[in-house]
């Protein structure tokens, strides 16, 4: 790897090329930082899979010059895979009250609490690791305590945006502390700006979080059965809109999801919702007049086991959706997941649910910034440089240009494992870089053979031969076949009873392995007369 210790360098492990999983390294005179440690949302290329995390390994190896963790947020896209993936890395962590508080929340599942340093840095605060100064600088966002990092070494600083916007009525939470990003533009030696692209395509003005609150009122008031509103967990700021609204109307709020009241919790334990109205679990809601009631539901973007897709499932043991009620769709749809999340949309409607998404009324106000705001951060910090991150290729390349739009001199495109020199934009080397899904409490490789297997067997089904025989391989009985997701057993019994024979006349072999192999390329030879897939055969031999 063609690093030199004194380079101030940028190396993303994740967060590029695709929404979520953010994690980026910064080097320099040999020592490292990390920014971040989040998951990622799985794709229909992972099944089984929800969340992603990115491979750590090259910094796992290198964790002795591993100075500590930054953590911008408590979204799970920045923070979600610590409880995963510390003990690799075995190294402090550094942030704010409401994110410390979260992780702690987090780390008690995975009966961590008390084993990973999670160390709290005051609101604008400073702290310095090694040949690093870091310096918190407080950004609005869905979530409060939102940071932008500033890192400074001897030859130069870097501003790290993580997720921000300019928002003038937050909700919950300070304002963007525009004065000190200024500063920063004054001074004029800014290397770069590692900068959130998420929203560069929109076309919308600036949304606030203030604003949507007569909005949500106004549905609320008209809807006369039962109100749900559907939102990531983690926003902080709806959570607020939508209670105080229903308060105002006389509607009782209840949680629906673990997630909504560890965040709760968290929020409260750290200063913030402490004027919301008192929230109820389901089953003090449960003798209630629907028409004063409003659920605040997790799994906005179709997550099969939350409360959302049970409710439009019809599985959720409090309640059940009718028609006349009203579902709220409080957020944006996260790329790759729009086929579920259409889906359960479909299922409420199918029902007589009047569904609202941010496509039909302004519900939702985004945490990211459009390009009016990007313009004046660039205004404001006057980078050298521009690295576009947290986007897929369409939004950093559109990023990347826009930067040159808005005066800076050099735009950078990266990839996930590329080594950036931060004072001059080139690229001195890459690495390999991965990810992993998380099934359980295993991690999965996306071309491992759990998952390779996943996918054939979804696409293609399989077929399981069984057959007892002695131990001169002769069989003790007619053979057993099953072909989950391959045949119907009633209307393909004659194609099934092909197979049997053909295994049958295999067995006049005296090799268990020329056995199996001749019964898979019988098999084949008949699926071929019947179908364009390759299901997986597996033959077992069991020998009494």
């Amino acid at each position: 790897m063609n690093i030199n210790k004194n380079e101030f360098l940028f190396l993303p492990l994740g967060g590029v090329g695709r929404i979520g999983m953010n994690v980026s390294l910064y080097h320099y005179q040999g020592k490292w930082i990390m920014i971040d440690l989040g998951i990622g949302f799985a794709d229909e290329t992972m099944p089984g899979i929800e969340l992603l995390i990115a491979d750590v390994d090259f910094i796992a190896q290198r964790r002795k010059d591993l100075l500590g963790i930054i953590i911008t947020h408590a979204h799970e896209d920045h923070c979600g895979a610590v409880p995963y993936l510390w003990e690799e890395l075995q190294c402090p962590i550094y942030t704010t009250k409401f994110t410390v508080n979260f992780l702690k929340e987090k780390l008690k599942e995975f009966r961590l609490e008390g084993m990973v340093p999670v160390e709290e840095v005051d609101i604008n605060g400073n702290i310095n690791l090694g040949p690093f100064a870091i310096e918190f600088i407080n950004i609005t966002h869905s979530i409060p305590e939102a940071h932008s990092i500033l890192i400074s070494t001897d030859v130069g600083s870097t501003l790290h945006t993580g997720d921000w916007k300019f928002d003038p009525k937050p909700v919950v939470g300070l304002t963007s502390n525009i004065n000190r990003l200024k500063e920063i533009g004054t001074k004029g030696d800014l290397l770069a700006a590692i900068c959130d692209s998420t929203n560069i395509l929109s076309k919308h003005d600036p949304e606030s979080e203030g604003e949507i609150y007569n909005n949500i009122y106004n549905i609320i008031k008209r809807s006369k059965k039962l109100v749900a509103v559907s939102l990531f967990a983690s926003n902080v700021a709806r959570i607020e809109t939508i209670s105080q609204a229903a308060r105002a109307l006389g509607r009782k709020v209840v949680l629906l999801g673990r997630s909504l009241w560890r965040i709760v919790k968290v929020a409260q334990d750290s200063g913030y919702l402490t004027d919301s109205a008192q929230f109820l679990e389901a089953k003090d809601a449960a003798d209630l007049p629907k028409e004063k009631l409003l659920l605040i539901c997790t799994g906005c973007q179709g997550e099969p086991m939350a409360a959302t897709s049970r409710l439009a499932n019809k599985s959720h043991q409090a309640f059940k959706m009718q028609q006349g009620d009203t579902m709220i769709f409080s957020s944006k749809i996260i790329p790759g997941n729009e086929t579920r999340a259409h889906n359960m949309l479909n299922a409420f409607i199918e029902m007589g649910v009047e569904v609202i998404t941010e496509k039909t009324e302004h519900i939702h106000a985004s945490g990211h910034p459009v390009r009016a705001e990007l313009r004046e951060m660039y205004s404001l910090t006057k980078p050298k440089m521009s690295i576009p991150v947290h986007g897929e290729y369409i939004h950093t390349h559109a990023h990347a240009k826009f930067a040159k739009e808005c005066g800076v001199e050099k735009s950078v495109m990266i990839a996930p494992g590329d080594i950036i020199n931060l004072e001059n934009g080139e690229k001195v080397d890459s690495i390999d870089v991965d990810y992993f899904g998380i099934d359980g409490m295993l991690l999965r490789h996306p071309e491992g053979s759990v998952i390779k297997t996943r996918r054939r067997m979804k696409d293609a089904g399989a077929i399981v031969v069984t057959a007892v025989v002695n131990k001169r391989n002769k069989l003790l009985a007619k053979p057993k076949i099953f072909a989950p997701g391959v045949f119907e057993a009633l209307e393909d019994a004659s194609i099934i009873q092909r197979i049997i024979k053909t295994v049958e006349s295999a067995f006049s072999l005296q090799s268990t392995k020329k056995i199996k192999d001749k019964i898979e390329s019988s098999i084949f030879s008949i699926l071929k007369e019947y179908l364009l897939k390759r299901p997986i055969i597996e033959v077992q031999i069991e020998q009494v």
